[in-house]
């Protein structure tokens, strides 16, 4: 009986101890976070401010709030790969103030860190929808000639959009931004300016323009696609690729954008249809020629390339801009800086979706629509939107 009141004893010690050895699913870390405003920043607006820490590779976001000391805790985050992302605002004196901060992070033991945020202002042209996805054929192809960016004046006031351009940025964010050793200077592949002598296209308060890639009704013209969600014929401009092939169609109603660089040059224009095409809108100082000779003294060659030229555009030139990725895993490869654009954005639907982003309400004043402008698009912009170019909701 001693015997086997013995062996029961050391049994149920054994399954005590291998439960108390039992290691956890994954281990826990206790992150902290401090976040540097600068002096500019009156004390008074420190506190409270957003911070986003999104997981990159299971795709889910914690958020938490600022301390009047500028530290932020979050507990029991589990081992990965994060960006944490600040996201603030303030007006004094009748401006707004806005603070985007963005850093990569890498969680695998309990970490203290630093972000300095950057303090900017919006302008009064936003890009309010980009649709770039795509749709489908009734045979199944694929079908992008529809793509188009429209730009709203945000303002309370007349705006005119002579010589603004639309940028593409060279990279397609399947890798890290090669041309992170430029300071202060994105580099495009694409650059379309519109037409003016400085009055020529004017923009009322709550209104906007299209750049379409082609001009047409696309649900019902011989060369465009029932299945498309949108009507291009009233676009403002169009990409019109002039070539011998002649292989893209001149629309009859929008102008035509004036090309100023296109590094892949072929016989249309086309943005990835999966979301590699980030794009800005800058206004490039002088007048049309003025541009062009600015582009042509800041072409920049990648090192080991010796055909291709790309344009370099001070980052002091951009009006807004929009960080586009292909999803959740590649927003590490950021091309945009902080403090033009902190987060990004995607349709989530991908490629031949038909569906666009579009940009958030803020509030209406006097039945004036003014869009969200905070410089981080993860927080201003809509996923996964039917298009609906010139409707402001």
């Amino acid at each position: 009986m001693k015997t086997k009141s013995l062996l029961k004893t050391l049994i149920l010690l054994f399954i005590f101890s291998s439960c108390e050895m039992k290691e956890p699913d994954f281990n826990s870390y206790s992150i902290e976070l401090k976040i540097e405003f600068s002096e500019e920043v009156p004390l008074e607006f420190r506190d409270s401010a957003k911070v986003v820490l999104s997981n990159l590779t299971k795709n889910y976001s914690l958020t938490e709030y600022t301390l009047n000391t500028g530290e932020v805790f979050f507990d029991k985050i589990e081992p990965g790969f994060y960006s944490a992302t600040v996201v603030h605002s303030y007006s004094e004196s009748g401006t707004a103030y806005y603070l985007n901060g963005y850093k990569l992070i890498d969680i695998f033991s309990p970490l203290s860190d630093t972000i300095i945020p950057i303090v900017s202002k919006t302008n009064a042209f936003v890009i309010k929808e980009y649709y770039y996805s795509g749709c489908l054929t009734p045979a199944g192809k694929a079908y992008s000639s529809d793509q188009f960016v429209e730009i709203y004046n945000n303002s309370s006031l007349m705006q005119y959009a002579d010589g603004i351009s639309l940028i593409e940025h060279e990279s397609y964010s399947l890798e890290e931004n090669y041309w992170t050793f430029l300071k202060d200077t994105i580099v495009a592949r694409m650059i379309w300016t519109i037409p003016g002598e400085g009055s020529d296209v004017p923009v009322p308060p709550g209104s906007s323009i299209v750049l379409a890639r082609d001009g047409i009704n696309h649900q019902d013209d011989s060369l465009g696609n029932p299945l498309s969600p949108v009507n291009l014929m009233y676009a403002d401009f169009e990409f019109w690729v002039e070539s011998p092939t002649g292989g893209d169609v001149d629309a009859p109603y929008a102008a035509n954008l004036i090309e100023n660089l296109f590094t892949f040059r072929g016989s249309d224009i086309v943005f990835h249809t999966r979301g590699g095409s980030a794009i800005a809108i800058a206004l490039i100082p002088g007048d049309a020629e003025a541009r062009k000779t600015f582009i042509e003294n800041n072409l920049i060659q990648e090192e080991l390339t010796s055909t291709r030229y790309y344009g370099k555009v001070p980052n002091e030139y951009i009006l807004d801009a929009v960080e586009v990725t292909w999803d959740e895993a590649h927003a590490i490869y950021k091309r945009f800086p902080v403090e033009l654009d902190a987060g990004y954005t995607y349709v989530i639907a991908g490629s031949k979706s038909g569906l666009c982003v579009r940009r958030k309400v803020k509030e209406i004043i006097d039945g004036r629509v003014v869009y969200q402008d905070t410089n981080n698009s993860t927080e201003d912009f809509i996923k996964d939107v039917v298009p609906n170019p010139w409707i402001y909701e």
